[in-house]
Order: structure tokens, then C-alpha cells, then sequence
């Protein structure tokens, strides 16, 4: 190899190595930024389904909000529980808040993000649709055409099922978890 055909190689290892860099740093900058903005969200979305709730705490291990309505040391202040849920909708990825009043009744749903369809899809955020999931049992999370409590919205049958899907199967999980944890603590 001559000289002639080094330095091509060294100016696009150089400007390779300076594009990664830089992207690695602003990943990490605005990365920062997008799990605050997630994190107040979710504190937002808590306050609304939980209009008396008066601090929370996250339990990272189990991925569960235990929502207090007075002192975090008391069990008997406990108003409800919340997490996060994610299906695979027509265009993407959705996230959702999921409140649970105990465990056999939802408290509520909020939809944290999406990539649905505009006008179509992206109904599964309006209120006709979340709605149906206050105080929805636990045992009627599905759609009406599979014999649950929620109507799918027309033309979104793909949305409206990750969502339902997505909420049943995570909630399951999460009351599982919520159950072995207080059977090993002794609560």
C-alpha cells in the first residue's frame, strides 16, 4: 500500500470516528432530556387519575407507582398502584399509564406516546376511547367482539387491540407481582 492510499483511508477514519462521537453526546444530552419530560409526564398523568393522591413512590425492581393519599409509611394509605404499558400498534410502538384502584378494578388510562395514524389510530388518546377503561374490572379488559367491555374504535381495530391486549396482559403480570411481593413482605 502506498501513501497515496493511506490518507483517503485516515480522512474518513477521522470523519467517521468525529460523527460517532458527536452522536454519542447528543444521544446522551437529549436523552437525558426525554426520560424528564417522560418522567413529569407520567407524575401529571398520576395526578389526574389520582386527584387525592398526595406522593408516590416507584418501586424500579417491580416497574410499579404505589399512589398514597397521605403517609408513604402506611399500607392503609394506599390509594391505588400504576404502570407502564407498551403493545405494537399499526404504526409503531404504544406506551400507556395504567391505574389500577386494586386488584380487580382499573382506575384509568392514559396514553403516553404513539406513531398511529393521524385521525385514525390516534383516536386510542381521546377520552371516547380511554374512558372505557375507568373503573373498568379487570376480568372485562377486552374487546366487545371478544366478549369484553371496550369498543374498539372503526377503522383502528389494529390500535384499539394493542391497547387492550397491552393493558390485560401487563396488568396480569403487574397484580402477580404486586400479590408475591406483599405475600414476601407480609402484607
Amino acid at each position: 500500500m502506498n501513501k497515496d492510499d493511506i490518507v483517503p483511508i485516515l480522512v474518513l477514519t477521522i470523519i467517521v470516528t468525529t460523527s460517532v462521537a458527536t452522536l454519542a453526546v447528543t444521544d446522551s444530552i437529549t436523552r437525558e432530556k426525554i426520560e424528564e419530560a417522560k418522567r413529569m409526564e407520567i407524575q401529571q398523568n398520576l395526578a389526574i387519575q389520582f386527584p387525592d393522591m398526595t406522593d408516590f413512590i416507584f418501586d424500579k425492581k417491580l416497574g410499579i407507582y404505589t399512589i398514597y393519599m397521605g403517609n408513604t409509611s402506611d399500607e392503609d394509605n394506599i390509594i391505588g398502584y400504576a404502570f407502564e404499558a407498551q403493545g405494537s400498534g399499526y404504526g409503531g410502538t404504544i406506551e400507556m399509564l395504567v391505574t389500577l384502584k386494586d386488584f380487580e378494578t382499573l382506575n384509568g388510562i392514559a396514553i403516553i406516546s404513539h406513531m398511529e395514524t393521524p385521525g385514525l389510530g390516534a383516536k386510542i388518546t381521546e377520552s371516547s376511547f380511554t374512558d372505557q377503561f375507568k373503573n373498568l374490572a379487570i376480568e372485562d379488559i377486552a374487546l366487545r367482539s371478544d366478549n369484553g367491555q371496550v369498543d374498539a374504535i372503526s377503522g383502528a381495530t389494529i390500535s384499539s387491540s394493542a391497547v387492550v391486549d397491552a393493558i390485560k396482559k401487563t396488568t396480569l403480570k403487574k397484580i402477580k407481582l404486586l400479590q408475591e411481593n406483599a405475600n414476601e413482605t407480609g402484607g
